[in-house]
């Protein structure tokens, strides 16, 4: 039992590499978040309001997707990687308050907000997109507000109990 206790504890480990993958994707984002960011500032004499409003969503499209990748490498780093006695030497850290409960909250939020910037910059195109794609990307965004709305009034019913 012994053997089987310290093999369960050593996968844990295993996931790491996906955690620092998760990483690296956070700093190919912040790349071209910077060259999203020179480019609209190369082009700002030039460009006009409504690109210069699309480029701007396209730069929080960049941090909501960073944020949310951060969020959930560390959230996973907490719960599989550390461990019970790590965990509980965070003490009354935020860390420590972190789950997937929440986690998934945030999550869930993060893509309800992106697809919502992905329709509102569908719409500031002024009609050169796809109507289908147009299509698609609202009836994303109301599949994601959905499953978030749907989420919430759950989470709302199991803490009532």
């Amino acid at each position: 039992m012994r053997r089987f206790n310290v093999m369960l504890n050593g996968s844990r480990l295993m996931m790491f590499p996906f955690y620092v993958c998760i990483l690296v994707c956070v700093a190919l984002l912040m790349v071209k978040f910077a060259m999203q960011l020179y480019v609209l500032c190369r082009d700002i004499i030039k460009i006009d309001y409504l690109d210069l409003i699309t480029g701007v969503l396209t730069l929080v499209d960049f941090v909501l997707v960073a944020q949310m990748l951060i969020l959930v490498a560390i959230c996973g780093y907490v719960q599989f990687i550390k461990t019970p006695e790590q965990r509980a030497a965070l003490g009354d850290n935020w860390l420590s308050k972190i789950n997937f409960a929440s986690l998934k909250l945030i999550v869930i939020n993060s893509l309800v907000t992106i697809a919502g910037i992905e329709v509102l910059k569908a719409f500031l195109e002024d009609g050169t997109g796809n109507e289908i794609e147009m299509k698609w990307s609202v009836i994303v965004f109301l599949a994601f507000s959905t499953a978030a709305l749907i989420y919430a009034i759950t989470e709302r019913l199991a803490d009532h109990k």
